[in-house]
């Protein structure tokens, strides 16, 4: 019995200093979670991609959606990538004529389409062309299997402004869905 308080005293400095430092390290330079996922969401870049830029680091672009009542889309795309072949998610790509246009305009459409948000306003979208494709049932493990739990609910969790592109990213979660489009981001113009 002694020497489990012993091991206690010793220890309990040391995990104390352990959360301090965690502490200082996640919340002691001011950033929220919130100011960490607004730096993730929107990215510039020095030109306008196009389709064909996300093809050539392997997107496979499957449907392209008519723009008739995209405020000012040029084109939009779903398709699905991963940077494992065999690991590929499904993406939504949105092309807008400029960065700026894409951070004011496509970020609160794309807001409007993933997510929550969408789950409470899918019958009232702005832009109502591939509203089904947002909609599915996705098993509670993010795989589908004759074991898994269908659940109804939108296909994108979340979205990133990528220079001209508004792209919403699958995901079980909002945390899931940004790290992918982190990845997407990532492949297309490096890691920031």
């Amino acid at each position: 019995m002694n020497n489990r308080i012993g091991l206690w005293r010793v220890s309990l400095p040391a995990v104390i200093g352990l959360f301090a430092l965690a502490a200082v390290a996640c919340g002691g330079g001011g950033d929220s979670a919130e100011d960490l996922a607004a730096s993730v969401k929107v990215r510039t870049f020095e030109r306008n991609l196009a389709i064909a830029d996300f093809e050539a680091i392997g997107l496979k672009a499957n449907k392209q959606y008519d723009i008739e009542g995209l405020p000012e889309g040029l084109d939009a795309w779903r398709g699905f990538w991963g940077a494992d072949p065999s690991n590929r998610n499904d993406y939504e790509i949105r092309f807008y004529p400029s960065h700026t246009v894409a951070a004011a305009t496509g970020a609160a459409l794309a807001e409007e389409a993933t997510g929550d948000e969408f789950a409470e306003s899918r019958e009232t979208q702005t832009w109502t062309v591939g509203v089904r494709d947002r909609w599915q049932a996705r098993g509670v493990t993010d795989v589908s299997s004759g074991g898994s739990r269908q659940a109804p609910g939108p296909t994108y969790a979340d979205w990133v402004i990528l220079g001209n592109t508004a792209i919403l990213c699958t995901g079980l979660d909002e945390g899931q869905a940004l790290g992918r489009c982190r990845d997407l981001g990532d492949a297309m113009i490096g890691p920031e």
